[in-house]
């Protein structure tokens, strides 16, 4: 195939052009069609979604657009393009090849688009050589125009790429809306500024510059020293300062030592930085969703770095041919218009957030870890989050998907003021309500923000922690499978097992129980006293006890729990034979949820077992037991919290939600276990359990078997 080679410099303007022109503002500006667009493989439920914490839930309609869709394999580079540096006319290890290009998807836009976003709602602002704005690339959309445009394919193909739309092409943001304006005169860029101004255009693109036309004193004061000149600069300044962007291509000179005059245009202008950005073009070569290398194919960001960024400018785009050509090019006047359609994406999945707060998103979350960017530096973008830039590749390449995504540590205010990581849970659920946190919060969308302060929807329910279910059998019970199974007495059943001291005084038989959290750092413990009554073929057992939660059944609120149980039980023995026994044993306990997250909460638990033994049922010596139990579950309880919303009209909003901590469906075990002598001094049982609603969670179940071998010495 014949290799064909294109080279697409910055589009030059003559100073003396530029200086000669003058006179008043023309009043031009007039507007045509409005209308919506459409993208395939999209819905509305995937948009909240794409702004989670992951891609995953537009991936494959991400991939499908990239793959399958004609507008976007348009945009797969012809083969055949490179980049002759050397001017030899032929393809040689010097040159670049754009085989690769491929701007929708090194952006990430397809992810956006897949995501449901078109930049609906947004106006872009464009200064440039001419436009066919009858074009199909503009149809059904709002196209504002200046006074003295001309047909040109550069301008035509700029607008195409930042917002064109049809069934042959799409661009950056589809669904947005235009204002166009000549490059001719300072009259007429000062007039597009100021139109982007007061429709709150998100961007101002410039995909011009003068060649040769470096950012220096004197070049300063020959441009905007005359009035014509000022008068544009003012207007700039006007526009930034009403949270514009201004966005200007970088020369496509590879060799160029000194930034532009407009792109550097904040090494001379104060308080315009904040609104600046600079744009170079580059091929990357990408593994996934990630760029591994790259070859720019444009001037360097140079001294301009602080607010410059890379992105692919190699497009095939609207000419002016007819309504219906397209064309391929490639260079930083392509690239420009990518972040311009980029910035009004972002202003349509962030409404609350300033035009120049999504300049420092996309700064933030440009891509900087390929292959060959050397840091020459970081800004810090906010408080506490810094960003790196080289003097070749500013910030990085351009990565919408990343922009969407959370950068930095997200973090969730509470209507008490409480700040919230997402390295930490939230609340972890105590055992004792299983599920009933996650059930009550698992319809609430609340409301996170990154280190850039960006908005995102986060399902309540995923904050919450639950605690590992204790196993079904304990060590204790591994040592003294002989007893019968069941909850324990002295408060064991809301303290967990425990050590069990047995003295009598005044011929009164009295148990001390010691309970300890099994943690090795734990200093949470309780302490336990009963006493049996016995009686003709029965005994009475009646106990309490206190101390902090070491069975963990109450919810800890952030670490704001901090607090004591008391317990009180009976456990009631009676012989139904000689051989069988019958024990009921119940408890309640109460302790306080104390909470800085919102408001604290008396709960009310209980726990229940009823069990059979018998003694000699198949050999001498041997015991059967059966027990069915409820272990603790909060029985009263319900507690609130304030926490962070979208509002009806897209604002945010402090939510009280009410937390009923009783559990949907309690815990119920059955137990079964037999022991009998194998020696003179051995023992050997078993234990088969089966629990329903395990860990108070609906729907869960266990099973587990326990054998065990205790010998005398």
């Amino acid at each position: 195939m014949t290799r064909k080679t294109h080279k697409l410099p910055v589009l030059i303007l003559l100073p003396a052009i530029l200086a000669a022109c003058g006179g008043e503002e023309p009043d031009f500006w007039a507007s045509s069609g409005s209308g919506t667009i459409n993208l395939p493989f999209t819905s509305s439920e995937t948009l909240l979604a794409s702004f989670l914490d992951s891609l995953d839930t537009v991936r494959g309609a991400a991939n499908r657009l990239i793959t399958q869709d004609d507008r976007y394999l348009l945009q797969e580079a012809p083969d055949g393009f490179y980049i002759d540096e050397n001017g030899n006319g032929r393809f040689d290890r010097n040159d670049v090849s754009l085989d690769n290009a491929s701007p929708l998807q090194h952006a990430g836009v397809h992810y956006a688009h897949a995501a449901g976003l078109t930049g609906a709602g947004e106006v872009i602002a464009i200064s440039d050589s001419g436009f066919r704005t009858s074009h199909e690339a503009f149809a059904g959309k709002s196209v504002t125009t200046g006074s003295g445009i001309f047909l040109d394919d550069h301008g035509t193909s700029v607008a195409s790429i930042a917002a064109g739309n049809s069934a042959d092409m799409i661009g950056v943001a589809p669904g947005a809306d235009l204002i166009l304006g000549s490059f001719n005169t300072n009259a007429q860029l000062t007039a597009t500024a100021n139109a982007a101004r007061v429709a709150g255009a998100v961007a101002l693109n410039n995909s011009w510059g003068i060649n040769g036309f470096d950012a220096n004193t004197t070049n300063y004061n020959a441009y905007f020293g005359t009035t014509s000149g000022n008068t544009y600069l003012n207007a700039l300044r006007d526009y930034a300062q009403a949270d514009g962007i201004v966005i200007f291509a970088v020369d496509n000179d590879m060799s160029i030592t000194n930034i532009g005059l407009f792109a550097g245009l904040p090494l001379l202008v104060s308080g315009i930085e904040e609104s600046w950005l600079a744009v170079v073009n580059g091929v990357p070569v990408m593994e996934n969703d990630d760029i591994v290398s790259a070859q720019r194919i444009s001037g360097a960001c140079l001294e301009a770095a602080a607010w410059c960024i890379a992105a692919d400018g190699s497009w095939t785009g609207a000419t002016s041919d007819t309504n219906s050509s397209y064309a391929f090019d490639t260079g930083t006047s392509f690239s420009s218009p990518t972040v311009a359609g980029a910035l009004a994406l972002l202003a349509e999945a962030f409404p609350t957030m300033t035009h120049q707060e999504l300049r420092i998103r996309l700064l933030a979350s440009a891509d900087n870890s390929f292959s060959g960017f050397v840091s020459a530096g970081s800004v810090e973008l906010v408080d506490g989050f810094n960003h790196d830039y080289s003097t070749e590749w500013g910030h990085g390449f351009l990565d919408v998907a990343a922009a969407l995504l959370p950068i930095g540590q997200p973090i969730v205010t509470t209507g008490s003021g409480a700040v919230l990581t997402m390295d930490d849970p939230m609340i972890v659920s105590g055992g004792a309500s299983g599920d009933a946190v996650s059930r009550a919060l698992n319809d609430v969308q609340v409301v996170s923000r990154d280190a850039l302060s960006a908005p995102f929807a986060v399902r309540a329910a995923s904050l919450v922690g639950q605690r590992s279910v204790a196993p079904l059998f304990s060590k204790r019970d591994i040592f003294n499978f002989e007893d019968a199974p069941g909850i324990n007495r002295s408060g064991a059943a809301f303290f967990g097992s425990g050590r069990d001291m047995n003295f009598e005084v005044s011929d009164a038989s009295y148990s001390l129980a010691l309970y300890q959290d099994g943690a090795a750092d734990s200093e949470t413990f309780g302490v336990g006293l009963s006493r049996v009554y016995s009686f003709d073929g029965a005994a009475l057992e009646v106990s309490a006890a206190f101390g902090n939660d070491t069975a963990g059944l109450l919810s800890d609120w952030n670490g704001g729990t901090d607090t004591s149980i008391f317990s009180a039980g009976m456990a009631l023995s009676a012989d139904i034979s000689p051989l069988s026994a019958i024990t009921f044993e119940a408890g309640i306990a109460s302790g306080r949820e104390n909470s800085e997250l919102g408001q604290s909460a008396n709960v009310l638990m209980s726990a229940a077992s009823l069990s059979i033994a018998r003694r000699n049922a198949l050999v001498r010596d041997d015991n059967f037991n059966i027990s069915l139990s409820l272990p603790a579950a909060v029985t009263t309880g319900s507690t609130s919290i304030s926490l962070p919303v979208f509002s009806a009209d897209g604002g945010i909003m402090q939510r009280s939600v009410p937390i009923s901590l009783v559990p949907d469906q309690r815990e119920v075990r059955l137990s079964v276990s037999y022991d009998r002598p194998v020696s003179r001094n051995g023992t050997m049982g078993i234990t088969l359990a089966h629990a329903e609603n395990r860990g108070n969670i609906a729907g869960h179940s266990e099973t587990g078997i326990m054998f065990g071998f205790r010998k005398q010495f």
